[in-house]
């Protein structure tokens, strides 16, 4: 697996459980043959439910990172950032586990979009 820098959308920093456009709180790894935890980022929210727009502080603050993980991203959401090159992807559970299945499974090696 080559290395990615990973954002995953938790409040709690142990679960994925936050929807891309009301997140605040982003834990940041790097990936590859280990999962490396390397911070905590905070965005302002993009919008209160359904939204088509204002993700400018968060693509910002998430600007090396090479793939999102949320609970839930509506598609103009995921539109804006796949143009910019951002892989995104829905899930939902503890980080330390997903992020071993990515690494194991090599997921973001392959070409498809989450």
């Amino acid at each position: 697996m080559g290395n990615y820098r990973v954002a995953f959308a938790s409040t709690d920093g142990i679960q994925i459980d936050q929807h891309f456009g009301t997140a605040r709180y982003w834990q940041i790894y790097d990936l590859g043959q280990t999962a490396e935890y390397v911070e905590d980022r905070m965005t302002r929210t993009s919008c209160k439910g359904h939204c088509e727009g204002g993700f400018e502080d968060t693509l910002e603050t998430l600007k090396d990172c090479q793939a999102l993980f949320c609970i839930r991203i509506g598609p103009g959401a995921a539109e804006v950032c796949i143009s910019r090159g951002v892989r995104v992807f829905e899930a939902r559970g503890p980080i330390d586990k997903i992020a071993a299945s990515i690494i194991s499974n090599r997921l973001l090696d392959n070409d498809q979009e989450g």
